[in-house]
């Protein structure tokens, strides 16, 4: 006896993402799980009384969106004064007319000012002062590796010329070469973090969920709206340092049935924390419900090209005595990989410059040698830059890449790495292409709501940028080079869907549209097979599903 169907998707081209039947016309069904994909009339025999027919009036359907790559903490700040704009007069603008707007909040934070385009004069304290001297105000740069503040912010928070770096090299307060005065910017996640906890402490900023419980359900909304139904967070960088709180709020939202999304979590650590390991097993004592559970280990080992912490092979060629550099020593990392491992855990490392990456893979090399065999999803995120021996090294040791592809385009902070990297060497970034062909499996997600300088959040502009190495929406964008190094349509959902799945271990339970798998499917407004490229980024999702439960509907769909 056929199960009877609670909804099935009819009239539609299903690009299922299963090698074993890749296109469909319609999809069953029944609680939480796909029951039948096929064409119309093997699916239709599902049907019952009950059954919610859905007319995808031949539109594109794909698995739900795996955002493999987001930052839940990040929505505090674009919550607050976002202040995404390319143009450095409007950022201050903007930030100038929600200080007004908000007079009664004890500090002014917010996100965007994108640090190519600032001019280095205006990077000072005393420019924020002007709009705000009375309360602090602490401004993340869009790729949220440098904050800017005002005096207020440094004063309350105990900052001075005494301040030592927080990881030398890595993470400081950034000093005036005359006065040795604190300039106002501060340099990467450690010294900015510290800075928020204090005024955290101090009574400045909220401490608990109360923030998060505001920003994160107001970004959730986007999230599902852009057809995504599974999120990993690589890092809940909360000014307190408690990572809890993101499972915290999360499962509040669960709780009272508010929560739209699966969330798998880790535990990050920037090289402050001895024993990370031993956090995040009990974070994963914890937490684990059916929608979110702490999963992975976080390991920060290098920074950001214009800071130049990134750690490369060669130097910088604007710092030409510098080749960046680690954010915790080489043993010290090898030992949290070693020990995580051992236990299990898989590890997700942040390596940015190609040094990062040989010193990543070195590490996993030696330690798969050490530790016993396990079914292993360790993963390298970012590897802008990796020296091409390096490539076939992922598959041949088992490591996966996850990148973020809507970076790999020219604007004016890639246009500020090439002055850094050299033409070369720049033009040597993103390519994971020759990473697929060479057999690594590369997920991609958007690094949310981190960003170069548009604060991105829907992955079909992501794959678009993928496909083009353009800005999205932009025919007459320069192509960033090599432009054969552009990924294929099949290439980049599979990335953002069933590669993502396997990243996080859920492979055989989301990331197509296959018989027993859960009900995430997406049904989107054009079809990104059909679609003019450049036009790929503004595609809207009609009707996205988690679990079978509807978590978003445009009322674009007959009898939807």
């Amino acid at each position: 006896m056929r199960t009877a169907a609670d909804l099935i998707i009819h009239n539609a081209r299903i690009y299922t993402v299963d090698p074993h039947r890749p296109w469909a016309n319609a999809v069953a069904v029944h609680g939480e799980r796909i029951v039948c994909v096929g064409d119309h009339t093997s699916v239709m025999a599902h049907a019952g009384p009950a059954t919610r027919l859905v007319d995808a009036d031949g539109k594109l359907v794909l698995p739900g969106f795996v955002e493999s790559h987001w930052h839940f903490s990040s929505t505090a700040f674009a919550f607050q004064a976002l202040v995404n704009h390319e143009d450095p007069r409007e950022v201050l603008a903007l930030l100038k007319r929600y200080v007004e707007a908000n007079p009664t909040e004890k500090a002014i934070t917010g996100m965007g000012w994108i640090q190519p385009l600032m001019p280095a004069e205006w990077l000072r304290r005393e420019v924020l002062d002007e709009i705000c001297p009375d309360k602090p105000v602490c401004l993340l740069s869009t790729d949220y590796h440098t904050m800017w503040v005002n005096t207020y912010a440094l004063k309350a928070a105990g900052i001075d010329r005494d301040t030592p770096p927080v990881e030398e090299g890595a993470s400081w307060f950034e000093k005036d070469p005359v006065t040795g005065e604190p300039t106002g910017i501060i340099i990467d996640c450690a010294a900015y973090s510290l800075l928020m906890q204090r005024l955290s402490e101090a009574g400045y900023l909220p401490t608990g969920i109360d923030l998060y419980l505001r920003s994160i359900p107001f970004w959730q909304e986007k999230l599902v709206a852009a057809g995504i139904t599974t999120v990993f967070d690589a890092g809940f960088l909360d000014p307190a340092g408690d990572q809890a709180l993101l499972y915290e709020t999360l499962q509040q939202l669960e709780r009272e049935q508010r929560l739209k999304l699966r969330v798998v979590g880790s535990y990050i650590n920037m090289g402050t924390e001895d024993d990370p390991v031993a956090c995040l097993q009990d974070l994963r004592a914890r937490y684990a419900s059916p929608l979110v559970k702490a999963q992975t280990l976080k390991l920060m080992l290098d920074g950001t090209e214009l800071n130049h912490t990134a750690y490369l092979l060669e130097p910088y060629c604007d710092k030409p005595h510098s080749c960046g550099s680690t954010t915790m020593p080489q043993a010290v990392f090898e030992n949290h990989v070693r020990n995580a491992d051992a236990n299990g855990i898989d590890v997700m490392v942040h390596a940015v410059g190609d040094a990062a990456v040989r010193m990543a893979l070195d590490v996993f090399e030696r330690t798969f040698a050490c530790n016993p065999p396990r079914d292993r999803r360790h993963v390298i995120t970012h590897a802008f830059l990796t020296h091409p021996d390096d490539i076939p090294r992922f598959r041949r040791i088992g490591v996966m890449a996850n990148t973020q592809l809507q970076w790999g385009v020219v604007d004016a902070y890639a246009e500020a790495i090439q002055q850094s990297y050299g033409f070369k060497r720049w033009a040597s970034m993103y390519k994971f292409r020759s990473f697929i062909d060479q057999g690594v499996t590369v997920s991609i997600g958007m690094d949310g709501l981190v960003c170069q300088c548009r604060c991105q959040h829907k992955p079909v502009e992501h794959i678009e940028s993928g496909h083009t190495r353009q800005l999205s929406g932009e025919p007459g964008a320069p192509v960033m080079p090599d432009a054969d190094e552009r990924l294929s349509i099949p290439q980049l959902i599979a990335a953002y869907t069933l590669n993502g799945a396997y990243q996080l271990g859920l492979e055989k339970e989301i990331g197509s549209i296959t018989e027993g798998k859960r009900a995430d499917i997406i049904i989107l407004e054009q079809d990104l097979f059909e679609l003019d490229r450049y036009q790929i980024g503004k595609t809207e999702v009609a009707l996205t599903l988690m679990n079978g439960r509807i978590t978003h509907d445009a009322g674009t769909l007959p009898h939807a």
